[in-house]
Formats: structure tokens, C-alpha cells, sequence
């Protein structure tokens, strides 16, 4: 795994805003999403599928699946992220291996490489059984500075003072 300089604060507010809400966001609750750990560079996230997931075969719809390890790497992208910066994806992909049947899903994203600008993440998502069901991976950008300003609060937490310098004219 990569390499990080953790900023506490940023893992506190991810902690704090877990405790509030184990799905961490309104698209984690509406899909029944759990997340089970958050730390630079790593996150895992877990679902029980059921009828409301389903494609028209049965399945558990390949989008649902796609949103579980997109969660995943997304939480573990701005753990690794200082409170001044936000974090988007540039590029993301899955592959499917096996179809899911429902139940269990546990998403496992980490960090590959870790750079100034860029980083890519991989995501594994498992089935109850264990079986490796897809791998996704992600190119997610850091952004900082004024392009960042105002999109650096997570959703129900509070906002600890910025150590931004601001521009004064």
C-alpha cells in the first residue's frame, strides 16, 4: 500500500461522521451501505443486497455493485486527503467476475500508488462466500487550494477552522 502523511483531522472527521451515520452519506443510506473502516489509503464498505438490487435476471445489478467499490475507494481517497483539499475521480472501471446472487457484499479499496496530484486505487468486492465477484480500480485527483473552497466540509460534520492562508486585497 501507499505511503501517506495522515492528517489527523481529516481521519477524525471521517470517524466523527461515521459514528453519525454508518453509511456516511444519503447514497449509502438509500443503498443500505455499511461502512466498516476508513483510514488513508483504505476503506471497506459492506451492503446486504436483496429485490430492491436486482437487474431483470435476478442479479444483483452490476450499477449497485459498481457503487459499492466506488464508495469504497472514495472514502479511502479522502482519508488521504488534508481538510483543505477535496478529491474527484478522473477515470474509473470494473470488471465483473462472477454474478452475485444477493446477501452480502464487502468492498475492500487501497491505494496503489499515491502521488502529488493523482493517485489510483484498486477495490475488491467479495461475495458472503468470499468469492471475488469484480475489481475496480480509479485514477482520483486531489484538489486543493481556492478550487477546493467551499467543497471541504463532509456532509454532517462540523467545520473545524481552516489553516488556509486567505488573500486579502
Amino acid at each position: 500500500m501507499a505511503s501517506f502523511l495522515v492528517s489527523e483531522t481529516r481521519v477524525s472527521q471521517l470517524d466523527a461522521l461515521r459514528r453519525k451515520d454508518a453509511a456516511m452519506m444519503p447514497l449509502g443510506t438509500l443503498m443500505g451501505f455499511e461502512v466498516e473502516s476508513v483510514e488513508p489509503g483504505a476503506a471497506n464498505v459492506k451492503m446486504i443486497c436483496d429485490q430492491r438490487h436486482q437487474n431483470v435476471f435476478g442479479y444483483t445489478h452490476g450499477g449497485t455493485i459498481f457503487t459499492l467499490a466506488d464508495t469504497a475507494i472514495g472514502l479511502a481517497h479522502i482519508a488521504s486527503l488534508s481538510p483543505e483539499e477535496t478529491g474527484t475521480t478522473v477515470e474509473s472501471k470494473i470488471n465483473y467476475l462472477r454474478p452475485a446472487l444477493g446477501g452480502l457484499l464487502r468492498s475492500e479499496a487501497r491505494c496503489v500508488k499515491r502521488g502529488q496530484n493523482l493517485s489510483f486505487f484498486e477495490c475488491d468486492v467479495f461475495d458472503e462466500r468470499d468469492r471475488l465477484i469484480a475489481r475496480a480500480n480509479a485514477t482520483m485527483m486531489a484538489i486543493r487550494d481556492e478550487r477546493s473552497a467551499g467543497r471541504d466540509v463532509l456532509h454532517k460534520v462540523e467545520a473545524e477552522p481552516s489553516s488556509r492562508k486567505k488573500e486579502v486585497l
